[in-house]
């Protein structure tokens, strides 16, 4: 039997379980990966007297940052305030305020029909109401990709460099700070990347998301397009099967952004050769999700009773094409460019 002591609960939660569920895939499994940006850009703000212990934290989320930074105030005995909106669910509403977070919740959205606009308004708010405050800024930060250095340094230890990593997007810290990292050892290895519809972060329109942990309504600083090989957008309906397919076939019990990369890492694994190994990043576990993802009734009110999972995505060659073919998966080329050079030839 193998045994870590920790120091701790929280030195814990920076570090991820690794697993091997097939030939040459393998699943680097978070219980909260958000605590590690938000450690390092405490820390960071401590060190350099940014911030004191009375100084009020806070910053705009309503997923795994809210609760990554609230264990991070916790631990280091910090007054914080989290913005969200109603995709925070009842459950980590509960689990933040035990923290002694202070939990903001908006219904405003924009024309659009998202949430973040306002809920960075009402940060600025918070801010101009206290004089000793201080904003975390997680999708600009680069405190945020920076804190990735350290996974990347122990993906190199335990797989060497014949690597394909696949993770989800929204801050976009983790991605491009892991592969930023990991392109200064092995520049040739591959960065494929996950998003869903309705997001911006990849050059479609803004609109609703019904699903939620990853996508945004804004472009990060964070996020690096020219890291990035290839793109992923998955619906919700392909993340929850993905999901529960990870849970059925390997037992591994996580949330929707970990079924959204298990589901695109699957797919590239059956195809690479059995020497480069496939890593996907699990954000969260599923913990959150017990009363809707893994409930059956609750996928069923969704218009989801059949969740089988998908077999294959389909491949486009422009930003045009996504519209039209209105596919629960889709996979676009992304090779490295910037955002301006791909956007401006669709």
């Amino acid at each position: 039997m193998r045994t870590s002591i920790y120091q701790g609960a929280f030195e814990k939660y920076l570090q991820p379980d690794l697993y091997q569920l097939d030939r040459n895939l393998f699943l680097a499994q978070f219980t909260v990966m958000k605590a590690i940006p938000a450690h390092n850009i405490i820390s960071n703000a401590l060190r350099s007297g940014r911030i004191n212990k009375n100084t009020h934290v806070i910053d705009s989320s309503s997923g795994t940052f809210a609760l990554g930074l609230a264990l991070t105030c916790h631990y280091h005995d910090l007054k914080v305030t989290i913005v969200g909106d109603p995709a925070m669910d009842s459950t980590l509403i509960a689990r933040l305020k035990e923290l002694n977070a202070e939990v903001v919740i908006t219904h405003a959205t924009n024309q659009n029909g998202n949430h973040q606009l306002e809920r960075l308004r009402i940060v600025q708010e918070v801010l101009g109401q206290d004089k000793n405050s201080f904003w975390c800024q997680q999708y600009d930060n680069l405190d945020n990709m920076r804190a990735y250095h350290d996974f990347a340094r122990l993906l190199l230890r335990q797989f060497g460099d014949r690597l394909i990593l696949v993770g989800t997007v929204g801050s976009g810290g983790s991605t491009s700070g892991t592969i930023s990292y990991l392109r200064q050892m092995n520049p040739k290895i591959r960065m494929v990347v996950v998003d869903t519809f309705g997001s911006v972060l990849f050059g479609l329109p803004e609109s609703p998301r019904e699903l939620r942990g990853l996508g945004n309504s804004l472009l990060p600083k964070n996020l690096q397009h020219e890291f990035y090989d290839d793109i992923h957008w998955v619906a919700a309906e392909a993340a929850y099967a993905g999901t529960r397919e990870l849970y059925r076939k390997h037992a591994v019990f996580a949330g929707i952004t970990t079924g959204a990369a298990y589901l695109v890492a699957q797919s590239i694994a059956a195809e690479a050769s059995p020497d480069q190994k496939v890593i996907f990043i699990g954000p969260d576990d599923g913990t959150r999700y017990m009363n809707t993802v893994y409930c059956d009734s609750w996928l069923a009110t969704q218009g989801y009773a059949q969740l089988p999972m998908p077999q294959q995505c389909s491949t486009i060659s422009s930003l045009h094409q996504v519209e039209l073919l209105k596919a629960p998966w889709l996979h676009f080329p992304w090779r490295r460019r910037s955002f301006d050079e791909v956007t401006r030839h669709g």
